[in-house]
């Protein structure tokens, strides 16, 4: 369940079920179409024949692992989609179950968005005094995740209506800087 909002100008971005199982749907037939091509280049390259490539026999052991993967992964989305309200008060995140997190834009330290397709992500780093008193609090919170020593909250923003462009225009909107990945440092030597 989704709280109020902390603001009267809040913005809120969710995914949905459909959005998500057909997303899900279309990577798993680009994916299997993409493994039957090289299983049959592979076989004309070996000089089987081509008519039994396509053996569900042969195919199965190599992507049952695959699809229980993507089948977790797939049934933990929908059960719990995530969700990011912007507003005036700061950034809240959550999902169905777990306690939804405002952390107001002063204890913001940055908001960057990684990645402009459908798996684009949202990636908020409070500063630590903030974290401290979130972890502080009753309840489940949204999944955080640590890169560069830093602790952040990471949501899945591709598959929100609108995708990642309007995020990053309600992100500016209330003033936030667009903040990018800084690109890998390239070895000139």
């Amino acid at each position: 369940m989704i709280p109020p909002p902390p603001a009267p100008d809040a913005v809120l971005f969710r995914s949905s079920t459909g959005r998500i199982l057909a997303f899900s749907a279309g990577v798993a037939v680009l994916v299997g179409l993409s493994a039957a091509g090289v299983y049959v280049g592979l076989a004309a390259l070996l000089g089987r024949p081509v008519d039994r490539t396509v053996d569900l026999i042969t195919l199965l052991p190599v992507f049952m692992p695959l699809v229980t993967i993507v089948s977790v992964s797939l049934a933990l989305l929908i059960r719990s989609p995530p969700w990011v309200r912007l507003s005036a008060a700061g950034v809240e995140i959550g999902t169905p179950h777990a306690r939804a997190v405002l952390i107001p834009w002063s204890a913001v330290e940055s908001a960057t968005l990684r990645s402009r397709s459908v798996l684009a992500g949202l990636d908020v780093v409070p500063q630590s005094t903030a974290i401290a008193a979130l972890q502080d609090a009753d309840g489940q919170l949204p999944r955080t995740r640590t890169r560069d020593g830093r602790r952040s909250y990471f949501v899945q923003v591709g598959l929100f209506p609108g995708g990642p462009a309007e995020v990053t225009a309600a992100l500016r909107a209330r003033g936030v800087p667009e903040a990018r990945p800084p690109a890998p440092a390239a070895d000139l030597r």
